[in-house]
């Protein structure tokens, strides 16, 4: 195992087509409502997790369309329970076919009665907007400017640390060019925690894992990496980011185009 502590994971180098991203952002109420109505008619699990790192598993039991309001199926003795309840932030994630879909929980409230099946339901308002991910982790997009970078601690010099440009991205993970001269880590090997900047909005805090490592023609190594570590708040950012390079890039290309 390499001396390089973090995680990390690979970024595929397969490109998909672009146009299938699509906007990530769902906030028309038509639309929410379908996509809830199918997590409750599907039974798909829901993640309620809290940024303490909170997590319990569940789904929905009711999808109330006129008083736009939620029933999350819940055991009353569940010794988690009132820590959600007390949490400021509740956030479900659900798996649709291909789809992450995210969206955010307020007014959490316990109701109790012996006419449910398990004696309780966790009511929320109906949210206003979705959040929806492709979970495949192919697509990828190429910055268009050399300020994108990755912070980490030097490997050798203690209290600095190296600033690594970013080659190109995907939800999954990314590209970096390597210096010449300083030893690399080895495929496989963890870095617990890096700093990764894309522009002056999008900065987070993420794990990475070494996946591959290739000569570059100036000397230096090709690193693919995925992400091992990644919060919802990090990938929302991540993904809006790869929304505007996409959307630039059809911009230019139209502006180009005769």
């Amino acid at each position: 195992m390499s001396r390089f502590n973090s995680p990390f994971q690979p970024a595929s180098p397969e490109a998909s087509d672009p146009e299938a991203s699509g906007d990530f952002r769902i906030q028309g109420s038509a639309e929410v409502l379908v996509l809830l109505q199918a997590l409750q008619e599907q039974q798909i699990p829901i993640t309620l997790s809290t940024p303490a790192g909170l997590s319990m598993q569940s789904c929905l039991s009711a999808v109330d369309g006129q008083f736009g309001a939620l029933g999350f199926d819940v055991h009353p003795d569940d010794p988690l329970l009132p820590d959600l309840l007390s949490a400021e932030e509740v956030t479900a994630v659900a798996y649709l076919d291909q789809i992450k879909l995210q969206f955010e929980l307020e007014g959490l409230l316990l109701l109790s009665s012996q006419a449910l099946a398990r004696g309780a339901v966790l009511r929320s308002p109906m949210p206003q907007r979705l959040y929806r991910f492709q979970r495949r982790q192919s697509f990828r997009v190429r910055p268009s400017s050399r300020t994108p970078q990755l912070r980490l601690p030097h490997p050798h010099e203690s209290g600095q640390e190296l600033q690594l440009r970013i080659l190109d991205l995907s939800l999954g993970g990314l590209a970096l060019l390597w210096p010449a001269g300083l030893e690399a880590p080895e495929a496989g090997s963890d870095i617990a925690s890096a700093r990764i900047e894309l522009d002056r909005e999008t900065r987070f805090e993420a794990g990475l894992r070494v996946q591959n490592l290739r000569p570059d023609a100036e000397g230096g190594l090709l690193l693919g990496l995925n992400f091992a570590r990644i919060d919802n708040e990090a990938e929302r950012l991540l993904q809006r980011y790869i929304d505007q390079v996409q959307k630039l890039g059809r911009l230019l290309r139209k502006k180009l185009s005769p």
